[in-house]
C-alpha cells in the first residue's frame, strides 16, 4: 500500500515538473525578443557596440525589442535565412542580390529618406590629373562602402568593358563619405566614390579643394536602405515596423537615424519597387 502510495506522489511530482517546465517555456518563447537584423555594405560602421546599445535602449522602451549589427554579408546572410523573428534593414543593393542568389521569402516594406528623397546618386569624382576613365588603372579610389560594394557601383557607372581597370583599382574604405572627398585632397586616394550631397558639403567647407575635383562618372538613381519583412509577418513584426517607421517623429529617434545617415523612412511605392525589380 505504501509503495503504491509511493509510485502515485513520484507521478504527481513528474506531472507537476512538466507543467512547470511547460510554463517556463512558453514564458521563455512569449517574451523572446523582435529583432532589427542589420547590414549595410554602403556604410562602414567602426563601433557596432556603441550601434547596438543606443538602438537596444530605444527599441526596449517599447517592448521586447533588440538590434543586431552584422559587420560582414556571409555573416548576415547565413543568420537571417530563414528567420521569422525580426525584420532586416539593409541596403537596396543587397537585398536585390539576395532575392537573386537564395530562395528567401522576404518582401521590402519600407525605404530610407534622405533630405527629402528616398534615392540618391553615386558620383566618381578624381584629382585634375585624371581627365578619363582609362587614368584610374591601377590607382586607388576612397569609398565610405566596403569593397564588393564599391566595385560593383563601378560596373554599373563604367560598364563591363571597362571591368578590367575597375579589377586593378585598389579600395581605400574610409568612415565617412565625406572623408573619401578629403583623401583625394590630401593626396591619399586618386578619386572619391561618394553622393552628390557630399560634394555640395565639401563646397561648403572648403570651396578650393571642390574646385580641384573632376567629375568622371555618374550613377543611376539608387534606391536607399529598406526595411523587408518576412513573407509570413506576425503582430510584432507589425509592431517593429510601425516603431521603425514613426522614428523621426521622436527625437531620440531622429538621433539614431542620423547614425544610419538618413532622415526617416517611407512607405515603397510603385517607383521604389520598380528600383527594386518588383
Amino acid at each position: 500500500m505504501m509503495k503504491s502510495f509511493n509510485k502515485y506522489l513520484q507521478r504527481i511530482a513528474v506531472c507537476l515538473l512538466s507543467c512547470v517546465i511547460l510554463l517556463i517555456s512558453t514564458s521563455i518563447f512569449a517574451n523572446s525578443p523582435c529583432t532589427i537584423y542589420f547590414y549595410n555594405p554602403e556604410t562602414n560602421i567602426n563601433n557596432f557596440a556603441s550601434l547596438k546599445v543606443e538602438f537596444d535602449k530605444y527599441l526596449s522602451s517599447y517592448g521586447s525589442f533588440q538590434f543586431q549589427p552584422f559587420s560582414d554579408s556571409k555573416s548576415f546572410e547565413k543568420f537571417i535565412a530563414g528567420r521569422d523573428d525580426g525584420v532586416f534593414l539593409m541596403s537596396s543593393w543587397h537585398f536585390c542580390q539576395l532575392k537573386r542568389k537564395f530562395p528567401i521569402d522576404i518582401q521590402a516594406r519600407l525605404v530610407g529618406i534622405s533630405k527629402g528623397k528616398s534615392t540618391h546618386e553615386k558620383i566618381l569624382t578624381s584629382n585634375n590629373n585624371i581627365i578619363n576613365i582609362d587614368l584610374l588603372k591601377g590607382k586607388t579610389v576612397a569609398s565610405s562602402s566596403n569593397e564588393d560594394y564599391t566595385k560593383n557601383i563601378l560596373i554599373q557607372m563604367l560598364g563591363e568593358e571597362k571591368r578590367d581597370i575597375i579589377d586593378s583599382i585598389e579600395i581605400l574604405t574610409v568612415p565617412k563619405d565625406i572623408d573619401a572627398l578629403m583623401a583625394v585632397g590630401y593626396g591619399m586616394a586618386d578619386s572619391a566614390l561618394t553622393t552628390e550631397s557630399s560634394l555640395a558639403k565639401l563646397a561648403a567647407i572648403n570651396p578650393k579643394q571642390c574646385d580641384f575635383l573632376r567629375t568622371l562618372a555618374r550613377s543611376k538613381e539608387i534606391l536607399l536602405p529598406i526595411v523587408a519583412v518576412p513573407e509570413q509577418s506576425d503582430e510584432n513584426i507589425e509592431l517593429l515596423l510601425t516603431i521603425i517607421e514613426k522614428m523621426e517623429a521622436v527625437l531620440d529617434g531622429k538621433k539614431k537615424l542620423r547614425m544610419l545617415g538618413m532622415d526617416g523612412w517611407k512607405r515603397l511605392g510603385k517607383l521604389e519597387r520598380k528600383y527594386l525589380g518588383e
